[in-house]
């Protein structure tokens, strides 16, 4: 199932200005039987390279993330969507 997220990057390389970007993330989930144990467990990091686009100078430029995933949903990919207008939240 793919969902949108969005990935703020508070000081671009090329203009250092503040970006936020549409993530299109699809992770897998598996229906587990719960128990006390499974109550206990925390998200995990993992961590991303993509290429992304200055909006400003019209540049790429590449970064690294980390977005969270669980064992009953693990990230099966993310693209970069696109550039969100620089809007405050």
């Amino acid at each position: 199932m793919k969902a949108e997220e969005k990935l703020k990057i508070p000081d671009c390389p090329i203009c250092r200005g503040e970006h936020t970007y549409k993530l299109k993330v699809e992770r897998t989930y598996v229906i587990e039987r719960l128990t006390t144990n499974d109550l206990t467990k925390s998200s995990q990091p993992a961590s991303f390279t993509r290429i992304f686009v200055c909006p400003a100078k019209n540049e790429k430029f590449q970064a690294t993330f980390r977005l969270y995933q669980t064992t009953s949903a693990e990230i099966k990919s993310v693209t970069v969507g696109g550039v969100t207008e620089d809007e405050e939240e």
